[in-house]
């Protein structure tokens, strides 16, 4: 049997922090629009949940940049 999540288990689960951006990601995104089960309650199944998260794509994490702009007195004195 399938598990029904509530808005605050996304919250919970960190894949949304609010309603409008929960709307983005089924409007542009095609994150699943979930069930209405009442006038105000909505609930996503938990299989198409995890499906979707599996489709999204994954980046490396890039690696730090170097700063030039600021160089050590230890730096300037090296290189001159």
């Amino acid at each position: 049997m399938t598990r029904l999540l509530r808005f605050v288990h996304l919250k919970e689960r960190q894949i949304v922090q609010n309603w409008p951006q929960l709307r983005r990601m089924v409007e542009r995104y095609g994150f699943p629009p979930g069930l209405l089960l009442g006038p105000n309650t909505r609930a996503w199944r938990e299989d198409e949940v995890e499906q979707w998260l599996a489709s999204r794509p994954t980046a490396p994490k890039p690696e730090p940049r170097k700063s030039t702009a600021h160089k050590s007195a230890i730096e300037i004195a090296v290189e001159r």
